[in-house]
């Protein structure tokens, strides 16, 4: 408060000088003017009485003439007064709407609701660096799960359209220079609240720049950024960034996975978070795109990423580039941006399976699209957006697997903050043989009737599960496969997908698996179906009956039966 209190001050310094000023020389002028009283005698007023009609006279309110009527000195003297002071008024009230349209005032006094505003927070939130449209995506994901966002923006007409979002939770603005370490801490990355920070800037080196801030600020608050250069990939994972997103080389594996393993890249999908759901034809993403002949058009970022993942199958790749030489163009490229029917057919077109239209420019590759469906009526197209506002296009063009981008990077940011364990699964789940993927494929369809399944996450914790931490605390026995029960009977509901156990994640364990403490355990089944472990997790007399077999009725029995079969704690606190 102290710095708008003293700008305004430095800034009202000179109308409040004088119009303090004004009023001290007519309240002098009035009592040194002579008047008359009522009897004819000469009066001259106090300074009270005189600073009293200076106040209404000076705000143009106008009580009269008091005690007594003035002399025409008096009123000479009063008629200056009132010009005199009208114009001071009018100069302190001008200067004053001056200041608060100044610049310097606003952002002043918005770092200061901020601040208050931050201080305010009793619940986990996250700083968001960055309100473009991947920004944008993150923070409605965000708000649809309840969480409380931060926002650091250095462009007003960015954070000046959240005032048109409809969102949940809306998030606290701060418009200010990202990459100043001041701004993060404002932004609360000390507060116990704070659970990371996410950059998503389109620059990488300013992504750089947020997560060795945030590292050096506070290295405990996890850090998620956004890269698209290996380089400063590279750079950000030297210091312990947590998750670096790669758009490109996410997509670029999810193509790769269609054309190898589509039942695996079906089963990433029912788990990852679609906040925004990606744009794909039902038949490709049932059963994966064909090999044969690929064609990408555009050898940037997204094309060399696509190129390098399926470089090694055994699908024919060709690619168009307007400048082979300067984008280190793989050996045969064929010249040019392939919108024109020319190029195409110069990379066989007509025999081709798929076409990437991978280039920066969203016109062109729109027109890439359309003119090989022309060409090739069979082909599977792949575009790729980069402005969201053009997504409609695409699909007006009916482009057979969209790639957004800002969406690809909004899910898997979302995954890893709302389904951590989920995250740890996709990453792990690439091992599965098609073998293996198929089966898991067939017992979830099973268990959720073809339905998209839903998953949990159970923590052995005393926080998070007492009742379970207890037992097992006690020296207690629970398997995963007891976990996954039905409530009342003993058929599967859930089928476990991952165990984390001391740091180390354990793929499709074992259902007879013994529960240890500080497990936790990712189960997937049918939505809106509750498990044996939600029933368990905090009811203490549950655990008792179903886990130890004291069904007694009567409370005192039970607790009696507790007391004779207690088993001895196998943990012991060091000295």
């Amino acid at each position: 408060m102290s710095d708008i209190f003293f700008l305004v001050l430095r800034r009202m310094r000179v109308p409040l000088i004088f119009l303090i000023s004004v009023y001290a020389v007519s309240t002098l002028g009035m009592t040194l003017i002579p008047g008359q009283d009522a009897d004819g005698n000469v009066w001259h007023m106090d300074f009270f009485h005189a600073f009293y009609f200076v106040s209404f006279m000076g705000t143009t309110i106008g009580f009269g003439e008091i005690p007594y009527p003035f002399t025409d000195a008096q009123r000479a003297w009063v008629l200056a007064c009132i010009y005199t002071s009208v114009i001071a008024w009018l100069y302190g009230i001008g200067s004053l709407l001056r200041l608060a349209q100044d610049e310097t005032f606003q952002t002043a006094v918005s770092e200061r609701q901020f601040r208050v505003s931050i201080r305010r927070i009793d619940q986990p939130f996250y700083i968001i660096c960055g309100y473009g449209e991947t920004g944008e995506l993150i923070t409605r994901g965000l708000a649809e799960m309840g969480m409380q966002t931060v926002l650091i923006d250095q462009n007003p007409e960015r954070t000046n359209s959240l005032e048109l979002e409809n969102l949940l939770v809306a998030p606290i603005v701060l418009k200010a220079d990202i990459t100043e370490p001041k701004n993060l801490s404002s932004a609360g990355i000390n507060s116990p609240f704070c659970r990371g920070v996410i950059a998503v800037t389109q620059n990488d080196h300013t992504n750089l720049k947020v997560a060795v801030a945030s590292k050096l600020v506070n290295n405990g608050v996890p850090v998620i950024c956004r890269s698209e250069i290996q380089d400063e990939a590279d750079n950000m994972a030297s210091f312990g960034t947590n998750a670096i997103v790669n758009p490109y080389l996410t997509f670029a594996k999810r193509l790769r996975l269609l054309t190898q393993n589509p039942a695996l890249h079906r089963i990433q999908n029912w788990f990852i978070n679609q906040s925004s759901a990606e744009h794909i034809d039902h038949k490709i993403a049932q059963d994966g795109l064909p090999s044969g002949h690929w064609i990408i058009c555009g050898y940037g970022r997204f094309g060399r990423a696509v190129y390098e993942a399926l470089a090694e199958s055994d699908i024919k790749l060709t690619v168009v580039d307007a400048d082979p030489i300067a984008q280190m163009a793989p050996q045969g490229t064929i010249v040019g941006r392939g919108t024109e029917a020319k190029t195409l057919r110069e990379a066989n077109i007509e025999d081709a399976t798929v076409i990437v239209a991978a280039s920066n420019d969203d016109a062109n590759n729109l027109s890439i699209l359309i003119t090989a469906k022309q060409l090739n009526k069979d082909i599977v197209t792949i575009g790729r957006v980069s402005h969201e506002t053009d997504n409609v296009l695409f699909e007006h063009a009916r482009c057979d697997y969209i790639f957004r981008r800002s969406q690809v990077i909004a899910n898997q940011v979302l995954t890893i903050i709302s389904r951590p364990l989920v995250a740890r699964f996709i990453q792990y789940s690439t091992t599965l043989s098609p073998k293996a993927t198929n089966d898991l494929i067939q017992r979830i369809s099973n268990l959720t009737h073809h339905r998209a399944p839903s998953t949990w996450r159970l923590v052995i914790s005393a926080e998070r599960a007492p009742a379970l931490f207890n037992h097992v605390d006690r020296g207690g026995k629970i398997t995963i496969a007891q976990l996954c029960e039905h409530p009342r009977f003993t058929n599967e509901l859930a089928i476990p997908l991952l165990l984390l156990r001391g740091g180390m994640s354990h793929l499709l364990p074992d259902p007879e698996t013994q529960i240890q403490l500080d497990d936790e355990l990712l189960v997937c089944g049918r939505q809106h179906k509750t498990i044996l472990a939600h029933r368990l997790r905090d009811n203490h007399e549950l655990v008792d009956t179903l886990i130890n077999g004291n069904a007694h009725v009567i409370p005192l029995i039970r607790w009696l039966y507790r007391r004779k079969h207690r088993p001895a704690r196998v943990r012991t606190d060091n000295p």
